[in-house]
Formats: structure tokens, sequence, C-alpha cells
């Protein structure tokens, strides 16, 4: 029993452990409280962050829409001009048989440059997807199947009969570089009627620099920044990767980035998570696809996004509600202490008292307490102690009836086993509790001849006991008196059918060894097969049933086998607590460890065998309850003296 306070329980203890219990009490509720609000906090703070990021997301999609959609109604007033300006091209083409090397194209261009403001240039692309002709000569031989996509729509139109307008989209400055970084222009195609070639038309003006300065995805980027202090970065790239979210220069900036490949491969919006550095990088997808136009003025807009402000956010928070629940528990800790009150002498005095009769001393009155709840405790205490003494005695009784059950059990066992001239034998019995229903038995028949029993009766502690008696009793009879084997098991089954209760029953295996011969002829009646481990083939062969357990059918009839023994063989007989022994997960030791065991430490003398089996048990179920009892016996033919 723990050592009382060497402080005064009268001045401090009771006091002080009502103090605790209501500090604890405060604590308890004021954290529980804290932390409901605290969660409730960060979950709006939490929802509205997101709700703020949802709402940036919808509000930069609207406005590249919305800016998409004036930079388109501003190309578009360009189409009938270029549209218009198509049919001198054909008349050239038709001009000229159908060979594009014999248009003059320079010609062809001052002609129909006076129409328009800016520079007009003229491209002609064949069946390959290549320019054939152009009056930009840094872009002859350009192979547009490198850009699969604009390959595919250019197709589509070359294949047709009419006009189609682009939008105005950055230009290749030249075959050399292939990167779609150059001016911006506006470009239109028409096919030829024999679908050979698809000539084309590209416009570049100053014009359409101001136009994307006034509707600028620059500025969209710059708004979308100041709108969510939580962004560290946007920007905004087209199909080509090309920065858009930038002031509009002469040449555009190519972006390097997974994530934007992989929105522009899939089409579709998603979010990357870097907890390294505590950001999330959200790819908007802004499909902005025109099905009749060959480029592909979609966009990317990666949003960069830190919990750094949130964090801080949630920091001063938690801050707050620690600093409510510290004063919460402060002045919890005063109104605990003014409310405590004195009863240390009634409580020390039972202390006293209990101490005493921990120590042994039964018949130590409880003191008597005027307070009637004490009273009652005394009482209480009173018919505790009066029961823990009947139930005192009551289990040394029943201790020293199993002492003697269990003296009385091993008794029966073989003192000694005994030395047989070519063989080894070794055995142990270990009951589960103080008695158990396992039991072997080395029987000498004369005539150079051993009886080998191992027997396993049904159930445990002292029924099993007095069971196991009677079987060992007839069955050591029964070996003496019949003969052969088969009819000896019979013999004990018929005598302990008659005697058993219902549900009683054993399971065994009696065995002759004749000594000369070497010899072992069995009976098997129920029990687990014993294994025969023969040292010339390697092979472990286990002894099969003869017939079923004893006392279950007063007429069964058993039969019998035999086996020869050379030497260096092994037969290890064992009941079922051995192979369903069982470690804390409840997994059982079984037949094949049991088997290995045997196979690997065959070579030992028998006792050494079954110590490897012991120690194997041992280790597998490490520590675990024995949960049945357990039986070996080992019988090994050493080679017969010279």
């Amino acid at each position: 029993m723990p050592r009382r306070s060497s402080l005064s329980l009268e001045r401090l203890s009771l006091r002080a452990y009502l103090t605790v219990f209501i500090v604890i009490i405060i604590i308890a509720v004021a954290a529980f409280l804290t932390t409901v609000s605290y969660v409730s906090t960060r979950d709006q703070l939490i929802t509205q962050n997101e709700n703020l990021q949802a709402y940036i997301e919808e509000n930069v999609l609207e406005s590249v829409k919305l800016v998409d959609t004036g930079l388109r109604l501003y190309d578009s007033t360009l189409n009938r001009q270029m549209q218009d300006a198509f049919p001198l091209y054909l008349d050239a083409y038709d001009a000229s048989g159908g060979d594009i090397a014999a248009i003059n194209l320079t010609a062809l261009k001052s002609t129909l440059q006076p129409g328009f403001s800016g520079t007009l240039d003229l491209y002609a692309i064949n069946e390959s997807g290549v320019i054939v002709a152009s009056t930009v000569p840094a872009v002859m031989g350009l192979d547009f199947q490198q850009y699969p996509d604009y390959y595919q729509s250019i197709t589509r139109l070359r294949e047709g009969s009419s006009f189609a307008a682009d939008r105005v989209v950055r230009s290749i400055p030249s075959t050399e570089e292939g990167t779609v970084t150059g001016t911006l222009r506006k470009f239109a195609y028409f096919p030829t009627p024999d679908h050979r070639y698809l000539l084309e038309m590209g416009l570049e003006s100053d014009a359409f620099f101001q136009e994307r300065t006034d509707l600028s995805y620059a500025t969209i980027a710059e708004r979308t920044l100041q709108l969510d202090p939580n962004l560290v970065s946007v920007r905004i790239v087209d199909t080509n990767r090309v920065l858009v979210s930038v002031p509009t220069g002469t040449n555009g900036t190519l972006v390097e980035d997974p994530g934007i490949d992989r929105a522009l491969a899939t089409r579709q919006t998603f979010s990357v998570a870097d907890p390294a550095g505590g950001t999330v990088t959200t790819y908007l997808f802004a499909d902005l696809k025109d099905p009749a136009a060959a480029s592909d003025p979609s966009l990317v807009i990666e949003m960069v996004n830190s919990g750094a402000l949130l964090e801080a956010e949630l920091h001063q928070i938690l801050v707050l509600h620690f600093l409510v629940a510290l004063i919460a528990v402060g002045m919890g800790v005063v109104l605990a202490y003014g409310t405590a009150r004195m009863l240390t002498r009634p409580i020390r005095e039972i202390i006293e008292d209990v101490d005493t009769i921990a120590r042994g001393d039964l018949d130590h009155p409880i003191r008597g307490m005027e307070n009637p709840e004490f009273t009652m405790l005394e009482n209480s205490i009173t018919i505790m102690i009066q029961r823990i003494r009947e139930y005192s005695e009551a289990l040394e009784r029943e201790k020293a009836e199993l002492r003697i059950a269990s003296h009385i059990q091993l008794s029966f066992l073989p003192r000694k086993v005994p030395r047989i001239e070519g063989f080894d034998i070794a055995a142990v019995s270990t009951p589960a509790r103080e008695v158990g229903g396992d039991f072997y038995d080395i029987i000498d028949l004369g005539k150079e001849r051993t009886g080998l029993v191992i027997a396993d009766v049904a159930g445990k502690g002292v029924p099993a006991a007095l069971f196991m008696v009677l079987s060992r009793t007839t069955v050591r009879t029964s070996a003496r008196m019949k003969e052969p084997v088969a009819a000896a098991v019979t013999d004990a089954n018929r005598m302990i059918s008659a005697d058993a209760d219902q549900g009683m029953f054993v399971t065994l295996v009696l065995g002759i060894l004749d000594h000369r011969a070497r010899e072992f002829t069995y009976g098997n009646a129920g029990h687990n097969p014993p294994l025969h481990y023969r040292d010339s083939t390697g092979e472990i062969i286990p002894l099969s049933p003869t017939g079923m357990a004893l006392g279950v059918d007063e007429d069964a009839i058993y039969t019998q086998a035999a086996v020869t023994l050379d030497p260096g063989d092994l037969l290890v007989f064992y009941t079922d607590g051995v192979v369903e022994a069982e470690d804390a997960a409840h997994g059982q030791f079984g037949e094949d460890r049991l088997v290995a065991v045997i196979r690997q430490h065959h070579d030992l003398t028998a006792a050494g065998v079954l110590a490897k089996i012991q120690e194997a048990i041992g280790e597998f179920i490490a520590g675990a309850p024995q949960y049945d009892d357990l039986t070996i016996l080992v019988l090994r033919a050493t080679p017969k003296p010279e």
C-alpha cells in the first residue's frame, strides 16, 4: 500500500484533493468549450477562405471570357475585308494552272496591300501542312504537323470549300525558331478548288497591340492579386505556352511548367499542393475554343495560394482561446479551494484501519463514526472483510486439495524412464492447471517387450484428472492381460465405456515395442497420429488412427498396425496441446512446425529432441497462457550393440 504523505491530511490533503478534482472538471469543461469554439471559428475561417478562393476563381474565368469576347468582336471586324481580298488570290492560283510556284506573291501582295491598314503577307500551305510559298521568307518550309491541333484544324479548312477567319494570335517568327512568340497577326484562310493548298493571309498591325493593351489579361492578373491577399502570384498562359498576363509587347515569353502542360493536355482544372512551401497552385482552364477557327485561344490561369495568412489568423485565435481558458481555470482554482471542506479525521482513521487489515489482521475492527455516511461505510467494510475471510479460507482449502491431487496425479506417471537396449526414451507432461487430463505410461511387459502409452482425456481440471486415473489403470491392466494390441485396446474401451459418464472419453495410442525385432505394434484410438521419422529416407510418416476414442462406443472394434524402427528412426508421440498451443494472436503452433523441429534435430538424443520441441513451443507462444495440457513422448532407435 502506498505511503501516506508526511503532510497533515487535516490541513492540506483533502482540500488539495477536492481542489484538484474541481479544477480537473473546470479544465475539462474549459478545454471542451474552448476546443469547440476554436474548431468552430477555425472552420468558419477555412470556409470563408475557400469561398473567397472559389469566388476569385469564378471571377477570373468570367473576366477572361469577357476580355476574350471583346477581343473576338474586334478581331472579327477584319473578316469581311480579308474575305473580299481572297478572290484575287484565287484568280492568281487559277491563272497559274494550280502551280503555286508560278504565282508572283510579291506582286499580288502589292495589289492587295492598299486595302489594309497594316502589313499584309500571303502564304500557301500544302496537303502535308508545310508552307510552300510566302511573302515572309523566314517561315518558308515551316511544317505545321509539329503543332498537331493546328494542323488538324487547317487540314479541315483545306478540305472544305469556304472562307475561314482566325483570331489575332501570336505568329511563328521563323522556321528555325519554331516557337509561337512572334508578333500579333490576324490570319484568314481559303482552300483552293482542287483542295491541294490552303491559301492564307496574315495581317500585322500596331492596332492589335493597342487593342490588347486596352483589353489586357495583365489587368486581370493584377486585379486578382489585389482581391485575394492569399494569392502569391497569377499567370495567364495561352495554348502555345506564351505568357499573356504581362503588358503587350512585340514578343511573347514561353512558360515551361509541368502543371500548365497537364492543364493544356487534359483541358481540365486541378490543384497541386506543396506542403513544404505551404502553397496550393490551382490551374484553371478557360475553354475559349471556337470550332470555326484554326487557332485555339483557350487559356490556363495559374494561381498560387499561400496558407501563411490563414495560419497566422488561426494562431492568433488559438492564443486568444488559450488565454480565455487559462483565466477560467484560474478562477476555478480559487472557487474550488474556497468550497473545500475539512474531512480528514474520519478519512485518516479509515486509512489506518484498512492498512492494519491489509497487513493480514482481518480481526481488526473499523472504528465507529458519528457521520451517517461514514457509519454506512464502516458497516460495508466490516461485511467485506468477513466475506474476504470466508473466501480466503475456502481458497486455501481448495488450493490444498489441488496440491494433493496434483501430487497424486504425478505419482501415476512413470517415476523414471527405463533403459531399453537399442532404444532411447524421453517424456514430459505439463498440465494447463494444477491437475490435467493428459498422461503417458511406460509398461514393462516382459519377454523384451515394453508398452508405450500416451493419452488425452476429454476436459480439464479435477474431473479430467480422476478420469485419467481410471483410464491409466484400465489401459495398463488391459495391456498386461490381453494380446495382441488390438485386443488390449478393445478390452480397455469396453471397461472405460462401462464406467464413463456421458461426454467423457479418452484418445490414446497404445503400442508394444519388441526390443529384439525392433518392431512397434500399435493401436491408435482417435489420438493425434504419432510421427515416425525414417532416418534412411528422411521421411516423416504419421501413424494413422485404427479406431475411435475410448469410452464412446462400448462395442467398438479396434485394429492394429506395426512399423519397424531402424537405427536413427524416431517416434514422436504428442497430445493436441502441442499442435494447438496458441500465441498472443491466437495462432496455433501446428503440426508443420512440429515436423520442422523433428526434421531439423532428428540426430539428437530423445531428450534432446524433446527439449527442442519444448523450446520451439515456448518461443512460439512467447509468454502467452497455456490453454491445454501438453504431453510429449519421444522414442529413438539407436544402433544395436556389437
